[in-house]
């Protein structure tokens, strides 16, 4: 009897393990599947605005069914607008490689916001706080390069036009999310229903989008569906890279935490990369290449550091560290 009970207790622990091993890899899966769609929409979206669409009239109707979309969810399960416009704006100036790369300072520029604004220290005394602070630096430097110095075309095509505009529209962007991070810690402390409160933000992005297309866009033909790519882009942007991706991105955060999500987002640049050069065709600068490297670089420092901080403070708070928060995209 006491056999058979060891025995039992064995196969449990053994299943458990299987479990938490095939979760692991699952998140793993779902993060390399949240950097390809997001990739597929950024490049979508580049398509788009290419053939003199409205990326305003595109986001709020991509963000009404993504409202929907995660409500419908949220009823089932559960019973940040000024960056994501800078951020697919810009596309009309630069090329989506380059803005995926700069969209990797997020987690970078949330730890400077944090510090400035006093929800972090910076504690060079450790060494931690040291290679956050190298990492923070060299992402800023990798930066400044991609800005400063576009370099010669390593693959020929036509020259992106409003470089500085376009990159100003994408720090801007990065800006606003990261603010818009720092202020969803204490939103989520008071209103811990994820699921509804995606779908309550998605609402709010879908009513200030549609005012902003409204007094852009004055054309009624702006607002007409047809089954074009523009249909496809709503759908993929609002179930796909809204919806799907923000339940990936929460369920792996949960398995493995934040600073693991974050390690995935270069990928997003990978994938871009790829599909651009690839189908679209478009130009691949050495001082963007150089400066996305570097960003990278500088990211990986910053979050091998904020790893070995949490080993070392494992009483800190999940809001502390929640620097993988989804886009609203």
């Amino acid at each position: 009897m006491v056999l058979s009970e060891s025995k039992e207790s064995h196969d449990d622990h053994g299943g458990a393990r299987e479990g938490g091993a095939a979760k692991k890899a699952g998140a793993v899966v779902s993060m390399v599947a949240v950097q390809g769609i997001t990739a597929g929409f950024f490049v979508l979206t580049n398509v788009i605005l290419v053939e003199g669409m409205s990326s305003t009239v595109v986001l709020a109707y991509q963000y009404i069914l993504a409202a929907v979309f995660m409500g419908f969810l949220a009823l089932i399960f559960d019973r940040i607008t000024l960056a994501q416009n800078l951020m697919a704006g810009c596309l009309y100036f630069i090329s989506s490689i380059v803005d995926t790369a700069v969209i990797n300072m997020i987690p970078v520029v949330t730890y400077i916001l944090s510090v400035i604004t006093r929800e972090e220290k910076l504690q060079i005394s450790t060494l931690w706080g040291k290679g956050k602070l190298i990492g923070t630096l060299v992402s800023v430097g990798g930066a400044l390069t991609l800005m400063s110095w576009r370099g010669s075309s390593l693959l020929s095509s036509s020259s992106m036009a409003h470089w500085i505009l376009g990159l100003a529209m994408v720090v801007l962007g990065v800006l606003a999310f990261s603010s818009w991070i720092l202020m969803l810690r204490p939103m989520a402390r008071m209103y811990p229903a994820e699921l509804s409160l995606t779908a309550l933000m998605f609402v709010c992005a879908s009513f200030q989008t549609a005012i902003l297309a409204a007094i852009i866009s004055h054309n009624a033909s702006d607002w007409t569906l047809k089954w074009n790519l523009e249909l496809i882009l709503i759908v993929f942007g609002g179930v796909l890279n809204s919806g799907i991706a923000n339940l990936l991105y929460t369920w792996s955060a949960s398995i493995k935490g934040p600073i693991f999500v974050a390690t995935f987002s270069p990928l997003t640049y990978v994938f871009t990369t790829i599909l651009d050069v690839a189908f679209l065709g478009s130009s691949l600068y050495l001082g963007s290449v150089i400066g996305s490297i570097v960003i990278v670089v500088g990211l990986y420092m910053f979050l091998w550091s904020k790893f070995k901080e949490e080993e070392k403070s494992p009483a800190m708070e999940d809001e502390q560290t929640s620097i993988a928060s989804p886009l609203l995209v």
